[in-house]
């Protein structure tokens, strides 16, 4: 809510209230049968009425003034998002390597528990054979040459 908005909706209340004070006194001018108090009363409303309209059109300004700031505000906020997206999407383009190496986790196992692997087999070893995957998820039958291999047992 901006200054304009505050100021039209507070002028605005403040003209119509004043408004009845005159219009009591015109009311009960009518009662007693005087017309110049009343006309007097009558005038003094009419100047709050028309004050409560001046503060209405600062109201309507400021509100078309917050709408205007608002539709910038998500105009800008939509603009940056592009943005972002265009960015994230160039980094995700200059990361791709078609024919390059993938990132991929690597597990080293030391020469004792290889040993020790080999020294007690367990009962899982002795049931079933050794399952490997490609990267792709499908089940190889042994693993790449050069590329450590991690077995599990469940």
């Amino acid at each position: 809510m901006n200054i304009q908005m505050m100021e039209g909706l507070v002028g605005a209340s403040t003209s119509i209230k004043m408004s009845g004070t005159p219009m009591s006194v015109y009311h009960q001018a009518s009662a007693e049968g005087d017309t110049e108090k009343m006309k007097r009363a009558l005038g003094y409303t009419g100047e709050c009425a028309e004050k409560a309209v001046k503060y209405q059109e600062k109201l309507d300004k400021g509100m078309k003034a917050e709408a205007e700031a608002e539709r910038e505000k998500i105009k800008l906020e939509r603009e940056a998002a592009i943005e972002k997206r265009r960015e994230e999407r160039k980094r995700a383009e200059e990361g791709k390597e078609p024919d390059g190496p993938r990132a991929a986790d690597l597990v080293q196992i030391s020469e004792e528990a290889k040993a020790a692997l080999r020294d007690k087999p367990t009962e899982a070893e002795t049931d079933s054979e050794p399952v490997f995957y490609t990267e792709s998820g499908e089940i190889s039958s042994a693993p790449a040459e050069g590329e450590a291999a991690l077995s599990c047992f469940a």
